[in-house]
């Protein structure tokens, strides 16, 4: 299957869900933004097959977050699609892929413990991580790879230039996209709240970065700017403040789509969701049917599932072939998803 193919079905995957999106500020008018861009890796081509592996091999997958194996729950959907996707690529290629869960979104010290501890048990051909701390993770990373254990970083960059890569969503260009779509739909200026991510995490770094360059092509007042740290519960909170203190707020752009969510609980409550847009990051299930029902405004589809597969694949790459891939690779495609397309990307699986 190629990749072309996968990338389709990998963001028909993310968008089966149906209901009635709210209307924007500015209904009348059609966007000029693009919805989708693509993203170039210089020098590099996307493979257009995909391998299998010659011989058993098994590959840790150490994520940011919880799981309990006796509900199958994680703590975080994004990596419950993170792994979705890592257990169909495995089947695909004929890879063992093992979860190794963390306590928290920024338990640092607990996702070195256990990685540490899971090389030290042996058994591990390589090792794909999302880190929780760029630097912090940097050691362990490293420990693993003088033992022999290539890795891939996915979603999140890791201090170390000894990685096989590390490949990315384009978040700084992701952002800058969302930035701009906020700009035009409040006319070109506003007032504007930020809800970051956790910011020892350079994905939010990038993120931010890239709202900010977005928003920037306007005339936008930030009214101002705190982490949420991924959290639902902590943005609700920060956002109940907000409106309390700024009686002028006309949109409030959230760096994940948990935060989006706490944002939008706390502008109901407030009786005030109708006067301000509020945007997202991650197309995950409960954020397409926040956005059909008019709870959000628009998201960013990240495809984690299709990260997680293309992690896979080059590492088999890499155990097999010895190939050697560029230090960072982004997914090839940034989609915005808004009430003007949500409908058209809810694709079945297989179209």
């Amino acid at each position: 299957m190629g990749w072309q193919r996968l990338l389709v079905l990998g963001l028909g995957l993310s968008l089966m869900l149906g209901g009635c999106p709210r209307p924007s500020l500015n209904p009348e008018e059609e966007s000029t933004l693009p919805r989708m861009i693509t993203v170039e890796n210089a020098g590099w081509e996307m493979p257009e097959t995909e391998i299998k592996a010659s011989q058993p091999r098994r590959v840790v997958f150490a994520l940011k977050d919880t799981y309990d194996p006796e509900t199958g729950e994680h703590g975080d959907l994004y990596q419950a699609q993170v792994w979705a996707g890592a257990v169909a690529a495995g089947e695909d290629f004929g890879v063992t892929v093992e979860l190794l869960p963390n306590q928290c979104h920024t338990c640092a010290e607990d996702q070195i413990r256990a990685i540490a501890n899971r090389i030290e048990a042996g058994d591990v051909d390589g090792l794909v991580v999302m880190v929780t701390d760029s630097v912090r993770l940097a050691n362990v990373i490293e420990r693993a790879i003088a033992q022999g254990i290539p890795v891939i970083a996915m979603d999140t960059p890791v201090n170390s230039d000894q990685l096989v890569s590390f490949i990315v969503f384009d978040n700084v260009a992701g952002g800058k996209l969302m930035g701009e779509w906020v700009v035009e739909q409040l006319g070109g200026k506003g007032n504007v709240l930020l809800l970051n991510g956790a910011l020892a995490q350079q994905n939010a770094l990038d993120r931010q970065q890239g709202f900010l360059m977005g928003l920037n092509t306007g005339n936008i007042d930030i009214l101002e700017t705190q982490t949420g740290e991924w959290s639902e519960e902590k943005a609700e909170e920060i956002t109940t403040d907000w409106l309390a203190r700024f009686p002028d707020v006309d949109a409030i752009v959230a760096a994940n789509y948990a935060m989006a969510q706490g944002a939008s609980n706390a502008a109901v409550k407030a009786g005030r969701r109708e006067e301000i847009l509020i945007t997202g990051f991650d197309a995950m299930p409960p954020v397409m049917e926040a956005l059909k029902a008019g709870a959000i405004d628009a998201t960013i589809n990240q495809m984690p599932d299709f990260q997680a597969r293309l992690s896979l694949q080059l590492l088999l790459r890499h155990l097999e072939n010895g190939e050697d891939f560029p230090d960072r690779i982004f997914l090839p495609r940034i989609h915005l998803i808004d009430r003007t397309n949500v409908e058209d990307l809810a694709l079945p699986a297989g179209n």
